[in-house]
């Protein structure tokens, strides 16, 4: 299983971005795993439009939620399936300015299924692609589908 991790970003006034990193497996015979990638991070009114979406994440991975805090220094380990689906989430959103857009969003990424969460995750961050525009049409799909709900 793949492993990832949410990290909190402290911010001003004792606010705090989230930033979402995929953990590279190690290899044989290495001594240390490769850094994680960062695959989004989300801040501001976007965070507070999906917070419910990450509290039921973080109790999906036995987290209490109200551990949520500007102080915390260390990363929540996700699971695949959470990972996948707040990559996307935060992918999906980062951007965008209306409410109601991001409310459908989240909406349409929590109910999807491991494996149409894992399908929109691969197109999205298929990093053999090397083809930016192949990443925003995804995500452009994406947002357009779950957008206009």
């Amino acid at each position: 299983m793949q492993e990832f991790q949410l990290r909190i970003k402290p911010q001003q006034d004792n606010n705090f971005a989230l930033e979402l990193y995929q953990c590279a497996y190690k290899k044989a015979g290495e001594k240390k795993r490769p850094k994680a990638k960062k695959l989004g991070g989300i801040k501001g009114n976007n965070l507070v439009l999906i917070r419910g979406a990450i509290y039921q994440f973080l109790k999906q991975n036995n987290y209490d939620p109200k551990t949520l805090s500007h102080k915390r220094n260390t990363p929540y380990i996700l699971t695949e399936e959470t990972g996948t689906h707040l990559a996307i989430l935060f992918q999906a959103i980062q951007p965008l300015k209306k409410e109601v857009k991001i409310i459908n969003i989240r909406e349409g990424i929590m109910a999807m299924s491991n494996e149409e969460a894992h399908y929109w995750f691969a197109k999205i961050n298929n990093s053999n692609l090397g083809k930016n525009s192949l990443k925003n049409s995804a995500l452009r799909a994406l947002r357009i589908l779950l957008g206009e709900c």
